[in-house]
């Protein structure tokens, strides 16, 4: 029987549902066991905001400041658990073209994890974004229930 691949660059999509934290979890998980650098990013949607939000500059720059805190926080959390090498990334857009389109070759890792379904405004994507992703990454990727 072969082993499994060990993975040098984790990258894992967090969002602030139960899902997002445990993609979070399995990724900082995964990179502590295979010693993996774990780049962490969330998605900013601005259209996720009001329409009186979206134009209003105070209350966008807010909405992005509490998505850098999160990321924050989650890098902490990263170091916490005994990893050494955490980035954090901030992208805007739709979440799986952009992680798929701009993340991936830019972060370029040989894994991604996210959560089976993620939450958008007071709807839930089921499954659209990680089925995005899963059948157009060109890494492995590994999806969280």
């Amino acid at each position: 029987m072969e082993i499994g691949k060990q993975f040098k660059h984790i990258l894992v999509a967090v969002d602030d549902s139960y899902l997002g934290q445990m993609a979070l979890v399995n990724a900082i998980h995964q990179a502590r066991e295979d010693e993996a650098k774990l780049t962490i990013v969330s998605i900013f949607e601005k259209g996720q905001l009001s329409v009186f939000d979206f134009f209003s500059k105070e209350k966008t720059t807010a909405a992005e400041d509490d998505v850098r805190r999160a990321l924050d926080r989650y890098r902490q959390m990263a170091l916490e658990n005994g990893l050494t090498d955490v980035d954090i990334r901030i992208a805007e857009g739709e979440p799986g073209e952009v992680i798929v389109k701009d993340v991936i070759p830019a972060v370029q890792p040989d894994m991604v994890v996210i959560g089976s379904n993620s939450q958008k405004g007071t709807e839930k994507y089921f499954g659209s974004q990680s089925s995005y992703i899963a059948n157009h990454a060109p890494v492995t990727v590994m999806i969280v229930r």
